[in-house]
């Protein structure tokens, strides 16, 4: 996706070891498009923290002080002054997704955690997975056009796995109260197909990409 995002003109920066996409035209621009149209944000130096084992439950009372969502569901919590964003895929197995300057504050409270918890182990996947953020008031008809699960039921915070433009992801509905939007996760070796993917399937849709600075303005605002 790195190429793609040079080749729209993206100006990068550094977080947390990587090279992310912070403005392509100007905040302002993208934030607005992002908006009134669908808006395409690479997310992926976000931390990826897979958990598996009998014990997830009881870990993560461990690890938070709060129950662990239910299968199909999310939820933020904090993790040793650092946030985290739970995502239970099964009932013994969690993905955990932190913002890339606090992964390594996750990742030794999970570590130290996980010692004495039973039967579960961690596996950091940060690399394995490329992430993108997809948001917009087009977003609806986008995804209709790409993905062949009725995502209309999804509630907040719904983690949904299927296939994207036929490739195996991992989707989160994480709506803001006027900006739909979605997360997805998929293999870091089909990260560039499924981004020009979603821009072709949206290119009549108003569709933009979003670079850090914007995306960081549309999660917080409202």
């Amino acid at each position: 996706m790195y190429r793609a995002q040079q080749a729209l003109g993206a100006r990068f920066k550094e977080d947390a070891g990587w090279r992310v996409a912070d403005v392509y035209t100007s905040t302002d621009d993208e934030a607005a498009r992002a908006r009134t149209g669908v808006g395409l944000s690479d997310v992926s130096a976000w931390g990826k923290l897979g958990v598996r084992g009998e014990a997830i439950e009881p870990l993560v009372v461990k690890l938070t002080g709060r129950a662990a969502p239910a299968v199909g569901l999310a939820s933020w919590a904090p993790v040793n002054g650092a946030r985290a964003l739970l995502c239970r895929r099964a009932a013994d197995e969690l993905l955990l997704l932190t913002a890339p300057r606090e992964l390594s504050i996750v990742a030794d409270v999970l570590e130290k955690t996980i010692e004495g918890a039973g039967c579960v182990h961690a596996t950091d996947l940060t690399a394995a997975f490329a992430a993108i953020d997809v948001m917009g008031a087009g977003l609806g008809p986008l995804l209709e056009r790409l993905v062949a699960l009725d995502l209309s039921a999804v509630p907040m915070l719904g983690v949904v796995q299927g296939e994207l433009a036929r490739v195996r992801v991992i989707m989160v509905r994480l709506d803001r109260p006027t900006l739909p939007a979605y997360r997805v996760l998929v293999p870091r070796e089909y990260g560039d197909f499924v981004w020009k993917a979603l821009g072709d399937a949206g290119h009549d849709l108003g569709l933009t990409a979003v670079g850090a600075a914007a995306h960081g303005r549309l999660m917080t605002e409202a």
